[in-house]
C-alpha cells in the first residue's frame, strides 16, 4: 500500500463520519497531499497538513480537486506538511500506555460509602 500511495497525486477522503482514519494517516506520513471532509477527528488529525471540505458538498470537493491538481505548489506545500503532521502524533508505544491506562483507572476498585 505505501507504494501505491506514493505514487498518487493526492488522497481523497470523503467519509460522512472519521474518528481516525487510517487513510489520512498514510497519506499524511507518505507525503501525499490530502482532500477530506471536514467531519469527526479529521480537523485535529491532519491540522493545516490537508485541504478540507464540508461533508456532502460535491461542488466544493471537486473544486478543492481541480485547483489543488492545478497548483503544485500548493501540493508540495501539502506534501512538506504532511510528515511534520504525522512526527506530532503519539508512538505507538504512547498510544498503548495511554489505552491501558485508561483501563487501569476504569477497573480500580470503588470506594466504599
Amino acid at each position: 500500500m505505501p507504494e501505491l500511495l506514493a505514487a498518487a497525486d493526492l488522497a481523497l477522503l470523503t467519509s460522512r463520519w472519521e474518528s481516525r482514519s487510517v487513510l489520512a494517516q498514510e497519506a499524511l506520513h507518505a507525503g501525499v497531499p490530502l482532500v477530506a471532509t471536514r467531519v469527526g477527528g479529521i480537523p485535529d488529525l491532519v491540522g493545516e497538513a490537508a485541504e478540507l471540505v464540508p461533508y456532502g458538498d460535491a461542488e466544493t470537493l471537486a473544486a478543492t480537486v481541480v485547483g489543488l491538481l492545478a497548483d503544485p505548489g500548493h501540493r508540495e506545500l501539502l506534501r512538506e506538511r504532511g510528515p511534520r503532521q504525522a512526527a506530532t502524533w503519539p508512538t505507538e508505544d504512547e498510544t498503548v500506555a495511554q489505552v491501558l491506562s485508561v483501563y487501569d483507572e476504569l477497573t480500580q476498585p470503588l470506594p466504599l460509602p
